[in-house]
């Protein structure tokens, strides 16, 4: 069954981009025109479980892939867009890492970049225009990875340049069609240009350049995004073994700030209109991001692979606000009102990462191995100073209808504080087939981090250093050709602030994740049925809380477990369905606090669930291809905060949206509905605030011509 055929054949798949399909072949023969219904299964290969483009059903861990076809069904602007079709994914707020991920909260260490760290924005969920599918592996990713939470990792592989000469152009609309902002009254568009193809004759050398510009209008008063994004090229085939592509990204994102409602007596049926903002005219979040990137892929034998991948970020970020700071409450709303605070916050950050490895596959002994050896790390800088900081704005203004304007008490300068991290680590795995029938995965990481910190204002110098080894190991049963069992013990780990110390003064152990799931998948009728089920659980230990004596110590444990079910079917060539469902109980399991002990984790639902489904009529119409699709989106409720003192409840509910298409020659139409019956539901916040409310009804149109 696993021949070293086979398993060799994955290996040389990974040296080159895979671009699959999730939803419709858009293929048209313009000659004959020649349209059908006809739609693509879903795909069986992941590069980001092992690194290698393994078979999943040989992997024992939890991938969720969502492809570029998928994205374009959805006409999802941002990542942020397809969040709620990823099961056990929740999002948490507005910033670029807000996600919980089985009922764990995520750090930028848990959004990656074709396997490494570094997004070049942080305010804004990044841009679909340059990602070709989405990776999800679920709970702990460190072996692998390096640092991180342990709830999982969401890997973005972008798009590469391409043999076949290929250009598009783009344009969406979009509409609020609801109370809160009624038809044609908050508009929002963005233009997407990509090019790829040959630049000589031999198609050795090869170029892409995609290029989006947004402006979007929320149904929020006063908020607006103005967004550029550029993502050029090139890659270079130096022989039939040895391939390298070197690339830039920029991004730069103007945002009105918004620190959305607030919760009057911690209650979300007391608060104002929707679209209602405490902030001043002028006060704005901005981002401006360069990443330089470069791959090389040599393949030196049949067998072995090399691969070195290399990041570098240069990011700033400059947020100026009258923020939300704290509601005084009334027994009336009408009497609540709410206090500002005076921030002017600039962050300048820096991330240089490298990952090499070597996959070779081998037999010994009549066991096949796929083994991958390799090394990480690289440099981190942030530089945060807080310009102002911490001066309560006068009067308070009142929470039903703010009056804004007002001046700080104070003016209140904040700190700088300017913090190194030197990070290293090797990595080794190896996948065995022991038979026909069961491989093992062993695999382990030692890590190793110096931080160097300096607070400038108050002249303070700390420093720590962390290591740490972390195992990994999964048994899969291969009980037939389409079906198989497993069990995977994966572990994480992330440093601690270097910022707080213990009494005696000393640095802390870095919190640790530790999962163990065990699962089925099959991949029935031709790969036109796909199942993953999964149980998982998962400890977060070493938790820095304050003990009676108001003194740090690794207090706090989080606990979470559940389990996962996703569908993907085909049924017949023209209708796909795509569904899942996650039950998660997440709690903070230990804390000094002894009434937070048993507590819901914040925003981490017990239940979310997805259904998506496209039907392509099998016969042209006027020529061309019509779809349609629905999706339904449950959640139920959660919190913004573990602590029943601080936290707002909100409420479960269903959102339906609805899409058609219709493509003729090199067009492609589109018509979206997001939240079609306008359901009210909350998207993230923190305690009582800062309270996101989802879109109401929106309505986007979008025409693609291709070339």
């Amino acid at each position: 069954m696993h021949s070293l055929a086979k398993k060799s054949t994955f290996l040389i798949l990974a040296s080159y981009s895979i671009t699959p399909v999730l939803a419709a072949d858009t293929t048209t023969e313009l000659s004959t025109l020649v349209v059908t219904g006809q739609q693509t299964p879903y795909i069986q290969l992941s590069e980001t479980a092992t690194k290698t483009n393994q078979d999943l059903l040989d992997t024992p861990l939890t991938v969720n892939t969502i492809n570029k076809a998928f994205i374009d069904d959805l006409q999802a602007e941002t990542l942020a867009d397809v969040y709620p079709y990823i099961v056990g994914l929740n999002q948490s707020g507005n910033n670029a890492n807000s996600v919980t991920l089985r009922g764990l909260s995520s750090n930028l260490q848990n959004i990656q970049i074709d396997g490494l760290p570094g997004l070049a924005s942080r305010f804004g969920s990044p841009s679909t225009a340059n990602i070709e599918r989405v990776e999800v592996l679920k709970g702990p990713a460190s072996v692998l990875y390096g640092q991180m939470q342990p709830g999982g990792l969401i890997n973005i592989v972008t798009k590469k340049p391409e043999e076949e000469a290929k250009n598009s152009i783009s344009f969406s609309g979009r509409s609020y069609a609801s109370p809160e902002s009624g038809l044609g009254s908050d508009l929002g568009s963005t233009i997407t240009y990509d090019t790829t193809g040959p630049l000589n004759d031999d198609k050795t050398l090869l170029y892409r350049f995609i290029g989006s510009v947004e402006n979007i209008d929320s149904f929020r008063d006063g908020v607006n995004a103005n967004n550029l994004y550029l993502y050029p090229s090139l890659s270079y085939q130096i022989d039939p073994d040895t391939k390298a592509t070197v690339g830039m990204e920029y991004i730069r994102e103007r945002r009105d700030a918004d620190d959305g409602l607030v919760a009057v007596n911690n209650d979300i049926h007391q608060i104002a209109d929707a679209e209602t903002r405490y902030q001043e005219d002028g006060d704005y979040d901005n981002d401006e991001g360069l990443v330089l990137f470069g791959r090389l892929e040599n393949q030196l034998n049949n067998s072995t692979l090399l691969r070195v991948n290399m990041r570098s970020v240069y990011h700033e970020d400059d947020r100026k606000l009258y923020e939300n700071n704290r509601v005084n409450d009334a027994s009336n709303i009408d009497d609540a009102t709410l206090r500002r605070r005076d921030r002017h916050q600039f962050n300048k950050r820096q991330y240089h990462f490298f990952d090499a490895n070597i996959m070779h596959s081998f037999e010994t002994a009549g066991l096949f191995h796929q083994a991958i050896v390799g090394i990480n790390g690289g440099f981190e800088r942030s530089d945060y100073e807080r310009i102002r900081f911490g001066s309560n704005i006068t009067p308070p203004i009142s929470v039903i209808n703010p009056v804004t304007g007002g001046s700080p008490a104070t003016i209140k300068s904040g700190n700088h504080r300017v913090t190194d991290y030197y990070n290293a680590g090797l990595y080794a795995q190896d996948t065995i087939d022991l038979n026909d029938y069961f491989s093992v995965m062993l695999g382990g990481r030692f890590d190793t981090q110096r931080t160097r910190y300096n607070e400038k204002v108050a002249n303070d110098f700390e420093k720590a250093n962390t290591h740490k080894f972390l195992p990994q190991a999964g048994i899969v049963y291969r009980a037939t050709d389409n079906i198989s069992l497993y069990a995977s013990h994966t572990e994480s780990f992330n440093p601690n602030t270097i910022e707080k110390r213990s009494a005696s003064g000393d640095s802390f152990a870095p919190e640790l994740g530790t999962q163990n799931e065990y699962g089925i998948k099959a991949s029935l009728f031709d790969d036109k049925l796909n199942i993953t089920a999964a149980h998982f659980k998962i400890i977060k230990d070493n938790i820095i809380e304050t003990n009676n004596n108001d003194e740090y110590e690794l207090l706090g444990q989080l606990e979470s477990k559940g389990m996962e079910f996703e569908l993907q079917a085909l049924p017949i060539e023209n209708w796909q369905i795509r569904l899942g469902y996650a039950y998660t109980d997440s709690i903070l399991s230990k804390s000094p606090t002894a009434n937070l002990v048993g507590q819901q984790n914040a925003f981490a639902p017990t239940h979310n669930a997805f259904i998506w489904t496209r039907y392509n009529m099998p016969k042209p119409v006027w020529g061309g291809r019509l779809g349609s699709a629905v999706g339904v989106n449950y959640q139920s409720s959660q919190f913004t905060n573990a602590d029943p003192d601080k936290q707002v409840e909100f409420p479960s509910y269903v959102r339906f949206d609805l899409g058609f298409y219709y493509d003729i020659q090199s067009y492609q139409v589109a018509l979206n509905i997001e939240n079609l019956f306008d359901k009210t539901y909350y998207t993230g916040g923190k305690t009582n605030i800062n309270i996101y409310q989802g879109d109401p009804r929106l309505i986007t149109l979008s025409l693609k011509k291709s070339f």
